[in-house]
């Protein structure tokens, strides 16, 4: 049985000679006998390959094996010896110079891959393994809690029924019987739906539980390229585990109460027909959504990224356009794929407005009219996004000449921002709508803010200023209020950003600085003030590729800032 499952040496099979390997290489991707491994080790072109042995490799998990066997372009034929940090994806030369060739950041597939196992990448997924599988136990145990609550609120009603049955007449047995009847079967019945819910649950746990010995035995037996390309498979893994949670959640997870209700006609014992009703209470659970519990002791990746932030390098652009004027107003800005800078900038009490262009150093290329005066900026799939909030339209542009394509929709609109291919817009007297590409919208939260105007989305949370309460509030996607951030130094603020840790930049123009928020909104920090030029700071933009965070003043002059997080 062991012969017959035995892996062979790939050079010796290539001689038509059968050797059992006894070492697995993962960059020639085939077993080596003892003889073969020697010149192997030895050998100019292989000596740096990272090899293990048969035993360890087989205990790699299947998914790691299946989703590291080809490292060949599936398009092209080529080595995938490339990595597009835009898109997130391994990629061969051609993939580069044709799909990628305007994506920034992209770099050597093994520098990338390097020191995976000691990356925050790794433990953040291992952490989100264990808060997955956490609140799949805390589903669990809720269910279970369910279950001994109803079970003792019946024994409450059947006691409570037995003693005014004590009370009254006699005629009362039959309709006690008829009651514990109803609530012995609505316990069953309800029961029987919390087993269910609990037996899913438990389903889930086993699934994490897959999950979790296979990252565990990949970072024990795997390399870093194997554990590095297999962590999307986990993740998506993840997302479909956390969708399944979420719909449980919304599905059978309510919380159930039984409640005894006296009929009034009790007080006429002789020709009472009933002795009360029985009603099941139903309440959305207390668990809404997957939230790793961490312990003072662990590892806070976003208080950690918070703390050690700092701005290490500050380059300015052009001080400002030579044909802004006193009335010029900046208002938002973005950076383009091909690293091109645009903002836009309003003139005369916003009767009409330019789109201006800067390279990605800051430096002034141009400016493009626009007969409407535009407000906010945002990318949707490749495509850029405008609203010009006095013609009361949302467009998108042609990147070459900012013209028109195509009207979005309509509406008193400011500020846009789009995460994960969902479009939220600012309508004023309308509130936050939120849409997907070529979509009605599906949403909207109601803001009651007349100046409603500085929004930003990132993934589950929606962030909006106010500036003449100088306060910055943070919302879930219905609208509920997670935290206010309020502090005395933050006068002013306008446009929001964040990066990948969740931490949120601020420009506050009356401050004449540039704010970093921590994520729970409870810390501020001043990074750039007026001693770095910061003079009624308007826009902001965090480019994640890079980790520049760009300032625009409202004179137009730009600032693009490095952005460190020290360990």
């Amino acid at each position: 049985m062991a012969e017959a499952t035995a892996i062979v040496c790939g050079l010796c099979e290539s001689r038509n000679l059968s050797k059992i390997a006894y070492i697995w290489c993962s960059v020639c991707e085939e077993g080596l006998c003892v003889d073969c491994s020697d010149y192997h080790r030895v050998s100019k072109l292989s000596k740096q390959h990272q090899t293990l042995t048969i035993e360890a490799y087989r205990k790699l998990p299947e998914f790691i094996r299946t989703c590291t066997l080809s490292k060949s372009c599936s398009l092209h034929d080529e080595p995938l010896e490339l990595y597009c940090g835009t898109h997130q994806e391994p990629c061969c030369t051609e993939c580069i110079a044709t799909e990628h060739s305007l994506c920034p950041g992209t770099t050597l597939l093994r520098k990338t891959v390097k020191g995976v196992r000691d990356s925050e990448y790794l433990a953040s997924t291992k952490r989100r393994i264990a808060g997955v599988k956490l609140h799949a136990e805390e589903m669990k145990q809720n269910r279970r809690a369910n279950i001994e609550r109803l079970k003792q609120q019946r024994v409450l009603v059947c006691e409570e029924l037995a003693k005014i049955k004590d009370e009254t007449h006699k005629n009362l047995t039959d309709i006690e019987a008829k009651l514990v009847n109803e609530i012995n079967e609505l316990v069953m019945s309800e029961t029987k739906t919390c087993e269910n819910a609990e037996c899913k649950m438990q389903d889930q746990l086993l699934k994490l539980q897959e999950l979790e010995l296979g990252i565990s035995e990949a970072e024990s037996y795997g390399n870093e390229e194997q554990i590095y390309l297999s962590l999307k498979h986990l993740n998506n893994c993840l997302a479909a585990e956390e969708t399944h949670l979420r719909s449980n959640v919304e599905d059978s997870c309510h919380e159930k109460d039984i409640e005894f209700i006296l009929a009034e006609e009790i007080k006429l014992v002789t020709t009472i027909p009933s002795m009360g009703t029985i009603k099941l209470n139903v309440k959305p659970a207390v668990i809404y959504s997957i939230v790793p519990k961490v312990s003072a002791q662990m590892f806070s990746p976003n208080e950690a990224s918070y703390n050690s932030m700092a701005i290490s390098i500050i380059k300015r652009g052009t001080d400002r356009p030579i044909d802004f004027t006193e009335t010029s107003n900046t208002r938002s800005m973005i950076q383009l794929s091909d690293g091109k800078i645009v903002i836009t900038v309003a003139y005369k009490n916003d009767t009409y407005g330019y789109f201006y262009l800067f390279d990605s150093d800051g430096h002034y290329i141009e400016r493009k009219f626009s007969i409407r005066c535009p407000f906010g900026l945002s990318m949707m799939n490749q495509k850029l996004i405008a609203s010009f909030d006095t013609a009361k339209v949302a467009k998108y542009l042609d990147l070459a000449d900012f013209s028109k394509i195509s009207d979005i929709t309509y509406g008193k609109i400011y500020g846009l921002s789009c995460y994960d291919n969902i479009l939220a817009m600012a309508i004023r007297d309308n509130g936050i709508t939120l849409s997907k590409e070529g979509e009605k919208p599906f949403k909207t939260i109601n803001v009651k803010y007349r100046f409603l105007a500085y929004i930003h989305l990132w993934k589950n949370k929606l962030f909006y200023s106010d500036f003449t309460e100088h306060c910055v509030y943070c919302l879930d996607l219905d609208g509920e209020e997670i935290w206010r951030a309020k502090f005395d130094e933050i006068k002013g603020p306008r446009n929001i950003c964040t990066d990948p840790f969740g931490n949120v930049f601020v420009a506050a123009a009356e401050s004449d600085a540039v704010f970093a928020l921590s994520p729970d909104g409870k810390k501020c920090k001043k990074l750039l003030s007026a001693e770095d030029g910061m003079n009624e700071p308007k826009a902001l933009y965090f480019n994640n590729q890079n980790s520049e965070l760009l300032v625009a003043n409202k004179s137009g002059s730009i600032f693009i800032c490095s952005v460190k997080y020290h360990s």
